[in-house]
């Protein structure tokens, strides 16, 4: 009996091995079409979405794209306006310069009881403070002819030793020498530069009988507080607009930044002659 079912038994065994490997590919066939699905699932998903990241992706390159172009347009109107813009303000931090050395100049006249002065050099476009070596100061003034002229050099010679004598004694001419409140730290004699592109275009004072548009000016202050009426015109380079002028008040000693070109106004005597007036600005 025993050889009669060992062939039935090998029949079964390979039977069910059938099987189990048919199960096998059943369960491989299923999970390989779920993947198939999958995929297909995918592409028309991908195939769904893809217009509106292309879509997306555009709007962002159109902003870009606005964005370059307003950052060009804000540089072109920053190179063609950049360069008159730039000039103004240094007009103005030169007339911030000036009123601050007049202010420099008054308060240290007060402090040390000498007479000083602001140099407003024309031609090298600078400014510096110069102080007086001793507490007198005489201005040199045109002498006036006064009688008929000497006959000869001997009654020449005795008409100057009268007029001396009757004048007195001179005080000796002061001398002024750079202070460093307003200087170039590399050389003191120099003074601060007004910047570039600034032009000065002509500084009016109460001594001088005509503006002066080149050489040096001065503006003297006292102990006390007294200094003299002076404007000085400031422009931009080459330019054809009117400016800026530091006008400078001689009983206050007060400076201040008008806009165009402002002509130093006379001195004006109360009716009483008690003293001067100056009008006041607006």
């Amino acid at each position: 009996m025993g050889p009669a079912l060992h062939p039935e038994l090998l029949g079964r065994r390979r039977a069910g091995d059938v099987g189990r490997r048919r199960q096998e590919e059943g369960h491989q066939r299923r999970h390989h079409g779920a993947q198939g699905h999958g995929a297909r699932y995918g592409r028309r998903v991908g195939r769904a979405v893809g217009p509106a990241r292309r879509a997306h992706a555009r709007g962002l390159t159109l902003l870009e794209v606005l964005i370059v172009i307003a950052l060009i347009a804000l540089l072109g109107g920053t190179v063609m306006l950049g360069p008159g813009v730039l000039a103004s303000s240094r007009v103005r931090s030169a007339a911030t310069l000036i009123v601050s050395g007049v202010r420099l100049g008054a308060t240290r006249a007060n402090s040390t009881g000498r007479p000083t002065r602001l140099v407003i050099d024309i031609d090298e476009r600078r400014v510096l403070l110069e102080e007086a070596t001793s507490s007198t100061f005489v201005r040199d003034k045109d002498d006036a002819a006064q009688g008929a002229e000497a006959s000869n050099e001997i009654e020449k010679l005795a008409q100057e030793e009268a007029a001396r004598i009757l004048e007195g004694p001179r005080a000796p001419r002061a001398r002024f020498t750079p202070v460093s409140a307003l200087s170039d730290p590399d050389d003191p004699s120099r003074g601060r530069a007004l910047g570039k592109g600034v032009q000065i275009a002509r500084v009016q004072t109460e001594h001088d009988s005509e503006p002066i548009s080149r050489g040096r000016a001065y503006v003297y202050f006292w102990p006390g507080g007294l200094t003299e009426h002076a404007a000085i015109h400031l422009k931009r380079e080459g330019s054809s607009d009117e400016g800026l002028t530091v006008r400078i008040q001689a009983l206050t000693g007060r400076a201040t930044i008008q806009r165009g070109r402002v002509d130093l106004e006379p001195v004006r005597f109360d009716d009483d002659n008690e003293g001067l007036s100056e009008r006041e600005e607006d």
